[in-house]
């Protein structure tokens, strides 16, 4: 089958580099704030797991977000479920910190992304190829 992904999916995939790269920015940033004179001791530890953790996690949604334009059913929904797992965490952010606003940012690319992967065309798409693209 020769279908070509709509735009919409192909927003979708940029949308989740972008939260992705985003998610990789911000984890570096947590794991340089264990340097800050406010954290010490055990704090230290957990800022720089915290951080690594959102590394990976950024690095995850952009690895498996190339798999969306060859319609694989499998990168949609793990795609979905890290960028969920995104949201949640932004949402906690948010709440221990109102006033950062590039989370909130993340947070509505994350919402947009999951919103196009599962409407319109681009969930058309995915039934359509369901079973025609296997690799």
């Amino acid at each position: 089958m020769t279908d070509r992904p709509p735009p919409e999916l192909i927003a979708a995939v940029v949308l989740g580099y972008v939260t992705g790269v985003i998610e990789v920015l911000a984890g570096i940033a947590l794991m340089f704030a264990r340097y800050l004179p406010d954290v010490e001791g055990a704090e230290r530890v957990v800022v720089t797991i915290a951080g690594a953790c959102t590394v990976l996690l950024g690095l995850f949604v952009i690895a498996i977000a190339a798999g969306l334009t060859r319609a694989r059913l499998d990168a949609r929904v793990l795609v979905t479920v890290l960028l969920g797992i995104t949201i949640a965490l932004d949402v906690v952010v948010l709440i221990a910190s109102p006033g950062l606003w590039f989370v909130l940012v993340g947070l509505v690319l994350a919402t947009t992304a999951i919103t196009v992967l599962w409407t319109g065309r681009t969930a058309r798409f995915f039934a359509r190829t369901a079973g025609a693209r296997t690799e």
